[in-house]
């Protein structure tokens, strides 16, 4: 007998609905995603204003060389109450001071998942300087100067990264604001003995937004979340000044977000949105998360770009060659191989994956 996933609440919908609406009516995204980034004094923490109830900081380097391939930094300072991204089986305490921190690369088969209490079990200063989150993670100074530290399950990391003002924006709107800068680093791991230095291309990335939290104080059950309930988030360097973002991002099944923002160290930023996601072989069999749901998870996948003239952008098949690690939300982070063609040259290479398919993550046997 298949497991059903809750039925979606009537307050879930209209969340649901009102975001879509304000993303289709009210969101700058697309507009902002081509104009240098000029604010960085939203960056901040945020944990005791009223109308923000949430942030995200991330730092995700999407090509390290091997046996590494990439590391991922993923902080929520609060808690979403989106059905895609609340960590609920590890939330201590009320969900505006819980904080978690998600870590993996390709080389430790140990990632890390923790939650936190704020302020006990954390460092974080009101004017966004330093974001510390118990012994495992500290990201401090102001842009463009960065500087990421990192230690757990025998794995330490330290970078310094040069933040640009390529800014992609994933959403803007009056409620949620989510962006992406391109940066570049250059800094080291250290595991087992072995230190591998590593520079290039990464990403500097924040979020805030209001949410049900600030006046519920305890989680929402899954029914009530925002019906966040597919996404897939890509990162690629395509080369040593371009990097490419790819995005799809679904809400109550609808689309919410599809885009290619494609960043350079040399020239504007770009923008499409004729984009096309889908998975074309499965992995064969499900994971089963720590609380044990399931959720079906990509093997082999293609993107699709085209500009406003239906022209190609990018046409891209892709394999996934890495392990598959819990924590990013509910979903999953990995790395993958791809060819294919970027403006009608061959391009190949490496990339960065996340990978939540709530919709169909409990459509298993038990």
């Amino acid at each position: 007998m298949k497991k059903q996933l809750p039925p979606t609440s009537l307050t879930s919908k209209l969340l649901g609905k009102s975001l879509l609406l304000a993303q289709s009516t009210l969101d700058k995204a697309v507009k902002y995603s081509t104009i240098p980034f000029s604010e960085p004094e939203i960056i901040r923490p945020r944990t005791a204003e009223k109308f923000y109830t949430w942030t995200h900081y991330g730092v995700f380097f999407p090509l390290l060389p091997e046996p590494h391939r990439y590391l991922n930094i993923m902080i929520l300072l609060g808690t979403p109450g989106a059905l895609a991204f609340d960590h609920d089986d590890i939330t201590v305490g009320h969900p505006r001071k819980s904080a978690t921190f998600f870590s993996s690369t390709a080389a430790i088969d140990e990632y890390v998942l923790k939650a936190y209490i704020i302020p006990e079990n954390t460092n974080i200063q009101a004017d966004g300087t330093t974001i510390a989150l118990g012994e495992e993670v500290s990201i401090q100074g102001t842009l463009p100067n960065i500087h990421l530290k990192g230690a757990y399950h025998g794995l330490t990391f330290e970078f310094d990264l040069d933040v640009t003002d390529q800014v992609s924006w994933f959403i803007k709107t009056p409620i949620y604001d989510h962006f992406s800068l391109l940066a570049s680093f250059r800094g080291q791991l250290e595991y087992r003995g072995k230190t591998t230095a590593a520079q290039g291309l990464c990403t500097y990335e924040y979020a805030r937004a209001t949410g049900a939290h600030g006046v519920v104080s305890k989680l929402l059950p899954e029914s009530y979340k925002l019906p966040l309930d597919f996404f897939t988030y890509q990162i690629i360097n395509l080369n040593e000044t371009t990097q490419l973002l790819l995005t799809k991002a679904d809400i109550l099944g609808q689309p919410a977000a599809y885009s290619l923002h494609v960043r350079h160290t040399d020239r504007p930023a770009e923008i499409y949105t004729n984009v096309e996601f889908k998975v074309t072989r499965y992995q064969p069999e499900p994971h089963v998360s720590p609380s044990g749901k399931y959720m079906r998870l990509p093997q082999q996948f293609i993107w699709s770009v085209k500009n406003d003239a239906d022209q190609n952008v990018l046409e891209l098949s892709a394999e996934v060659d890495s392990p598959f690690r819990y924590g990013h939300g509910v979903g999953y982070a990995s790395a993958y191989t791809f060819t294919g063609e970027y403006l009608n040259a061959s391009v190949q290479g490496r990339g960065y994956i996340e990978y939540i398919d709530v919709e169909n993550q409990n459509a298993f046997k038990a």
